[in-house]
């Protein structure tokens, strides 16, 4: 398709936002020249869709002129329209290897992560009946998600042409899975999805390891090393998967570092007060209310602080024999000192 009066390299980047259950809303990127693309593409339901038909209008587009779709992640609200975008327009779908391996097994991987999750709240002290009524968080994701067909299987510093740029294959784990920049080196511009947001903190999902057991992932230190590299980047201008784009990502960075690095501390303050389940935890750190409403976030978040609190070795993790784990502190080590 050729797009009128857009030079091939400095193409428009459109911001569309789409509505969103409790963020209010997520952000498409429609990249204005050849191939035309859109980035990411809102969740799966009615409402999200007349609302990009709508605002694709709005710019003289249809949806049946997408050419192609690029995806930075496989959460509902970045990949749950790009099967109804595909069957419209003939659309490739592109994505890293990871965000492919959802799409092609997203009721399987749905359903196990569905399992995974009530089992780790109740091993950390969410009560029984706390674990059960977190159903309708999962019945949510269930219900605006769809699985997807990747055409393009990208991997860590492949590139790809969108919109007249070219985009370099960043992959960035550690906020979901399969997170990925799409980098664009002549201009200094990335989309990065939900790895920086302007206006809130990106939480870090903790989710099975690929190879079979139990093991999870440690998703918070994954992000805080992936978030380091991010910020030792040359970038000008961060479009993002929710809220404003950022022209400063350095200094957002060292923000969100600050606040984890005082989130660990207080955290670490808990354990040394008692507190032995991440629930507990919880508990103090939001209330009673949120820790019973929201079970799935805050025991994600007060788990990946205490995950660095374990790595750093100044608190230990044990499991008892009902399977519930308890956070110490690490005693110092003594050393002994001979009499001269």
């Amino acid at each position: 398709m050729t797009i009128p009066g857009l030079d091939p390299i400095m193409s428009d980047v459109v911001q569309i936002q789409l509505p969103l259950l409790y963020l209010g809303s997520v952000n498409v990127w429609l990249l204005r020249g050849e191939p035309l693309t859109l980035l990411d593409t809102g969740p799966a339901n009615d409402e999200a869709l007349e609302s990009l038909e709508e605002q694709l209008s709005e710019h003289g587009f249809e949806i049946e002129d997408i050419e192609q779709v690029l995806l930075t992640h496989h959460h509902l609200d970045h990949s749950g329209l790009a099967t109804a975008i595909k069957q419209r327009s003939g659309a490739q779908i592109i994505g890293h290897r990871g965000t492919a391996l959802w799409g092609m097994r997203f009721q399987e991987r749905a359903a196990a992560e569905r399992q995974f999750t009530l089992a780790l709240m109740a091993s950390h002290g969410v009560p029984a009946q706390v674990v059960r009524g977190s159903q309708e968080f999962f019945d949510r994701i269930l219900a605006d998600s769809a699985p997807y067909e990747t055409d393009r299987v990208l991997s860590d510093g492949d590139t790809v042409q969108a919109g007249g740029r070219t985009l370099r294959v960043v992959f960035r784990p550690g906020h979901s899975t399969t997170d990925t920049l799409f980098v664009d080196e002549i201009n200094d511009d990335a989309f990065v999805g939900d790895h920086l947001l302007a206006n809130i903190t990106s939480g870090a999902e903790l989710m099975p390891t690929e190879l079979p057991g139990d093991e999870r992932r440690r998703g918070l230190l994954d992000y805080l090393a992936n978030l380091r590299k991010t910020q030792a980047m040359r970038l000008r201008t961060c479009y993002p998967g929710h809220g404003p784009t950022i022209d400063d990502h350095r200094a957002l960075i060292d923000d969100r570092l600050a606040f984890h690095s005082s989130r660990v501390d207080r955290i670490a303050e808990h354990v040394a007060d008692g507190c032995g389940t991440a629930f507990e935890i919880a508990q103090r750190l939001w209330s009673e209310e949120i820790a019973a409403t929201q079970p799935v976030l805050v025991i994600w978040e007060v788990l990946g602080h205490l995950d660095v609190l374990v790595n750093r070795g100044t608190v230990r993790e044990e499991v008892d024999g009902h399977g519930l784990h308890r956070f110490r502190p690490r005693e110092p080590v003594r050393l002994a000192v001979a009499n001269s």
